[in-house]
């Protein structure tokens, strides 16, 4: 072979190599046909709502209704979800006769109506393991601590913390919730002027997409009111009045078990209607606020109630750290003698995000 040929040879070889390059995004691209003729092609990301999400090198991904998509080809296999079982399909062309879907085996013919959803094996994925959730996650919440110190002709420490949790599920969801506050002043008497501490804890299980069945705790102590803890455990039903992405309104109504003990000796136990609600609302893509309040009724002596409030309100500054205000409230129409029944907790400072997923 003479030094010409050869050098022919592996300029053909380049060319062809550069050519195969330069084509592969071409010929790794999803296409789409609509019904009026028009083609794109870029990347499908999934089917579902009704909506194929749709993705371009030149634009936003675009959401195309999917009774006007003709045809649908894809690089990769789409995950095709049916009543009795999941398909691996690479195309779907729309007839008279409903959707032809190409999968490993062979085309297969669907009714229109059962191909509502298409994800990638690794959405489908993280779909199935959303369905059945180990205990460790989809949990999201924040922690803040405040701290303060005087010295010199005042002589106090105030420390105060709040925390927030909560893990949302397809089935059901669980609320964490405390905080707590301690003031001391070392040249008054007595010293200590704020001692205490409250937190709770709910779970929810849905029984349909409205409906709701509750169980819930909220517990309580308050050295300056001499009370030495006040236990509140019931549960109930309830209601999703508002469930979207951007907010949540829960209403709930049940019984409860109260058994509170003051000191020296004193002791309450009756049962009690639960009354409340709790909402949350996510301001922008980094705040959020949430917001919880119970109306404690006697059922004995229906003069007498109790209350409490729960809120926080969380900005993300940087991946983790936040700032976080909590306020909490306790009310009892009962106090002991020469008490008052009102305790507000309010901290506010740097906080720490927690997000497991």
């Amino acid at each position: 072979m003479t030094l010409c040929m050869r050098s022919f040879f592996k300029f053909h070889f380049f060319t062809v190599a550069l050519l195969a390059l330069f084509a592969a995004p071409i010929l790794r691209a999803d296409t789409v046909i609509l019904m009026n003729g028009d083609r794109l092609t870029g990347t499908a990301v999934k089917l579902e709502g009704g909506k194929l999400i749709f993705k371009t090198a030149y634009s936003d991904a675009i959401a195309i209704a999917w009774d006007q998509v003709a045809n649908l080809a894809t690089s990769q296999p789409l995950v095709l979800p049916t009543a009795k079982q999941k398909l691996s399909v690479t195309s779907i062309d729309r007839s008279a006769a409903g959707l032809v879907v190409t999968t490993a085996s062979g085309p297969v013919t669907l009714d229109a109506a059962a191909v509502t959803v298409l994800r990638s094996p690794a959405d489908e994925k993280a779909y199935e393991d959303s369905l059945h959730p180990n205990w460790g996650h989809a949990w999201a919440g924040a922690l803040n601590v405040s701290l303060a110190l005087a010295g010199g002709n005042s002589q106090t420490t105030t420390f105060g913390a709040g925390f927030t949790a909560n893990r949302t599920t397809r089935t059901d969801k669980t609320l964490l919730y405390a905080s707590t506050l301690y003031s001391e002043d070392a040249n008054a008497v007595p010293s200590t002027s704020a001692k205490t501490t409250s937190g709770g804890a709910r779970y929810d299980h849905n029984l349909n997409p409205k409906l709701f069945v509750f169980g819930t705790g909220d517990f309580t102590t308050n050295a300056l009111l001499d009370l030495d803890l006040r236990s509140i455990v019931g549960g109930g039903f309830g209601w999703h009045s508002l469930a979207s992405k951007q907010q949540t309104l829960d209403i709930l109504g049940g019984t409860v078990w109260t058994h509170e003990t003051y000191n020296p000796g004193i002791t309450n136990s009756y049962i009690a209607l639960d009354l409340g609600e709790q909402y949350t609302r996510k301001l922008g893509a980094d705040s959020l606020f949430t917001e919880q309040m119970y109306f404690y009724p006697d059922l004995q002596q229906t003069s007498q109630y109790q209350m409490s409030f729960d809120s926080s309100f969380s900005t993300k500054l940087v991946k983790f750290l936040n700032w976080q205000t909590s306020f909490s409230d306790r009310y009892t129409s009962f106090p002991p003698t020469g008490k008052v029944g009102n305790d507000v907790i309010l901290t506010t400072g740097l906080g720490i995000s927690l997000a497991r997923h």
